[in-house]
């Protein structure tokens, strides 16, 4: 027997006697590698992140979640929700609906305990300021973000196409909220602000109907509800994490929360009445 057909007999000895004992199936055992038990099996397993806190500084434009009892829209995530009329980035508040005059936007922020590594910042205030000086004002708060540890601060966009007339202490009748949102892009497109981001309620809401006053700027009940709902999708979306609420009853659940600002093109609104009963 040459060398080469003892190794080749070692081998069938060695596979017959020890090999198949340890899983590895034999020709005549009736059984395959792609019969075993389904305990055998480990599929992988995407770990869902823990929830994220956000705290939500807004005026009168997003206060009508308050207002109209949307705060349930908030969901997938806890919120510290300060929506406060007549609030402004810097300069002096106005003197709101409820009869007082909130703290700044900038204020309010240096009010905030240390963010945690997962917290978020939304700032949904600058309807009431003119847009001349709406550059250093919103690097003013961005700073005052960054000083309390936030790593990721969403800027809610204003809505562009609107008739809202300025508080009557203004220096201005109208502000430029186009301006305003292409100041944003600039500070994202310069570098200088990583934590910024971006939630455009302005593309968002522009084929909407039904969900603000004619002023174009507050809200009605039904456009609390969505612009909460909006909210709690961008929340998911930053972590890949399931959507809090399928987008329609019957649409079935994303699980993994796409950023919702582009979707009305695809997909039209959520169904506010069939998730919320409104």
């Amino acid at each position: 027997m040459t060398t080469a057909s003892r190794v080749f007999a070692a081998f069938l000895s060695l596979a017959t006697t020890a090999g198949f004992a340890t899983g590895v199936a034999g020709a005549d055992d009736g059984r395959d590698e792609f019969n075993l038990p389904a305990a055998a099996v480990v599929p992988a397993q995407r770990q869902t992140p823990p929830l994220r806190s956000a705290t939500i500084i807004g005026d009168s434009a997003i206060a009508g979640i308050r207002w109209n009892g949307a705060l349930d829209g908030f969901r997938g995530f806890d919120a510290d929700d300060r929506l406060q009329s007549c609030r402004r980035l810097v300069a002096r508040s106005c003197n709101g609906r409820e009869g007082i005059r909130p703290p700044t936007a900038l204020n309010e922020v240096r009010s905030l305990p240390q963010a945690g590594p997962t917290d978020v910042l939304v700032i949904a205030v600058g309807y009431n300021d003119w847009h001349v000086g709406f550059g250093w004002q919103s690097r003013s708060v961005l700073d005052a973000a960054r000083e309390k540890g936030y790593t990721n601060v969403a800027w809610v966009t204003y809505r562009e196409l609107v008739g809202y007339t300025l508080p009557s202490d203004s220096s201005a009748n109208r502000s430029n909220y186009a301006s305003m949102n292409a100041e944003l892009r600039a500070i994202v497109a310069s570098g200088d602000y990583p934590e910024l981001l971006l939630w455009d309620l302005d593309a968002y809401t522009r084929g909407v109907s039904g969900w603000f006053t004619s002023d174009g700027v507050h809200e009605l009940r039904r456009g609390s509800w969505g612009v909460a709902d909006w909210i709690s999708r961008h929340m998911a979306a930053l972590d890949g994490r399931p959507c809090a609420m399928p987008w329609t009853p019957t649409f079935g659940q994303d699980q993994i929360c796409p950023n919702p600002d582009g979707l009305p093109g695809v997909r039209g609104y959520p169904d506010l009445s069939g998730l919320y009963g409104i």
